[in-house]
């Protein structure tokens, strides 16, 4: 990985970290990429404080390196990457910091597909912006142009899935992110009964904060069962991810957004293949084996899965943070999507949230983090690879480690400087006891490696 980008695309403090000066840079790094004349390059913004600003110089680094600009305004990623292609454009860029705090944004890139740039994409970009872009002659400028990009979106979406048959009620909260511009109205165009929370454009993000946890949702939580709704939905703040609250008030984890998702997206798909990354349950091998195909793991990020898919094929694709990829639609992790699929499961079957999530197998599982210098992750990674070598530990991305009662995953954060510890059982004691046995090996290790 190079040094600006994580594990998908780049994020900072705005203003600090993500600065206009760094956007400009990018934007002409990208134009010079391309290079060619009459290249154009989609960019889109969630509603973050500073989105607008970096919008304004990445547009200027765009047209300052000889390509046009399609500005696409306010839109979750997933119009971003289905409105790349729509337009025909070369590539895209998304101004968001997903489900970060307020105080962040970020910068991701796009291909001419719709896909998130390959890490050896992102190593050619990185290495133009060092060396530094190309700027055109004045008469070579580029072009720029403002699009609606959601009103093609939603046509399309609405044509692959089937208006609901009876009346859901749904309450669905964006929080105050770019899904507040789509998401309510798609699922009324689909029939259901909408209630919106949070559902206002608002880089402050007043009503919780972006990232879907169960801490952040509990006005969700209660809305559902104080207003007798069949389900509850609740996005982060560029609408990549999805996770579902049951009627009764009960949270289901990205993981089984992901199968129920996968389940009716799947349904008369012969041999799915679905790709996954290390983190994701095991519920996503039970969901492939009910449908008679089979899971590939990966290393986590978005761009991992792509490529997986482009270079062996694939059905579905997705991670554990409710994040799910249909690949016959858009190369990009699509929340929205998700909840027209849902939505439609519930619709088809009859059956209530809580009924459906009784049809997966159940699983507990504990994640854990601690503290760890970037420069001891790869030593505590070998450290632990050669102190759990009994277990024959899968290495795709940290370490996972199958055991008779679970797995551990062992993994070191791609944009922080911590080490995390993911655990899964059947039951709670277990996962605790794995998630414990997981922690004292890392922390052991950092502290042995701290000493050398």
């Amino acid at each position: 990985m190079g040094k600006l980008f994580g594990t998908f695309g780049i994020r900072g403090i705005a203003n600090e970290e993500v600065s206009p000066e760094l956007a400009y840079e990018l934007g002409l790094a990208l134009s010079t990429m391309l290079g060619d004349e009459n290249r154009k390059i989609a960019v889109g913004y969630d509603p973050r404080t500073s989105s607008v600003m970096l919008e304004h110089s990445i547009v200027s680094g765009i047209t300052s390196g000889g390509c046009d600009a399609v500005r696409f305004g306010l839109v979750p990623t997933p119009v971003l990457s289905y409105g790349i292609s729509h337009f025909d454009c070369d590539a895209g860029i998304m101004i968001t910091a997903s489900h970060n705090p307020p105080e962040y944004n970020g910068i991701k890139f796009w291909d001419g597909n719709g896909a998130g740039f390959t890490r050896e994409r992102e190593n050619e970009l990185e290495k133009i912006f060092r060396e530094g872009g190309k700027t055109a002659a004045w008469n070579e400028i580029g072009d720029t142009k403002k699009v609606d990009a959601l009103s093609p979106y939603k046509k399309a979406l609405l044509d692959r899935v089937t208006e609901v048959e009876g009346s859901i009620k749904v309450i669905i909260d964006c929080a105050n992110g770019a899904g507040s511009v789509i998401a309510p109205q798609i699922l009324r165009e689909l029939g259901c009964k909408v209630v919106s929370l949070n559902s206002h454009p608002d880089g402050h993000f007043p009503g919780r904060l972006p990232e879907p946890t169960a801490e952040h949702i509990t006005d969700l939580t209660s809305a559902v069962t104080a207003m007798n709704a069949d389900i509850g939905i609740a996005h982060d703040g560029d609408a990549d991810r999805t996770i579902i609250v049951d009627e009764n008030g009960e949270i289901l984890s990205g993981d089984l957004v992901f199968a129920l998702a996968g389940v009716n997206y799947l349904r008369d798909t012969e041999n799915p293949r679905i790709i996954t990354t290390v983190a994701t349950s095991s519920v996503l091998d039970d969901t492939a084996g009910r449908l008679g195909g089979k899971i590939v793991r990966t290393k986590v990020g978005e761009p991992e899965l792509v490529e997986e898919y482009r270079k062996n094929g694939g059905d579905l694709a997705g991670e554990e943070n409710g994040g799910v990829i249909f690949p016959d639609w858009t190369f990009c992790r699509d929340g929205i999507m998700t909840d027209a699929q849902i939505i439609d499961y519930l619709s088809t079957t009859g059956k209530t949230v809580s009924e459906l999530r009784k049809t997966l197998p159940e699983y507990q599982q504990i994640k854990r983090k601690t503290e760890c210098p970037n420069d001891l992750k790869q030593k505590v990674v070998d450290d632990l690879a050669h102190e759990f070598k009994d277990y024959n530990p899968d290495r795709t991305d940290g370490l996972r480690i199958e055991l008779e009662e679970g797995w551990l995953l062992l993994r070191p954060s791609g944009t922080e400087p911590i080490f995390r510890c993911f655990s899964e059982a059947k039951n709670k004691k277990n996962a605790e006891e794995l998630a414990d046995k997981g922690m004292k090996a890392i922390k052991e290790s950092i502290e042995k490696l701290k000493r050398k």
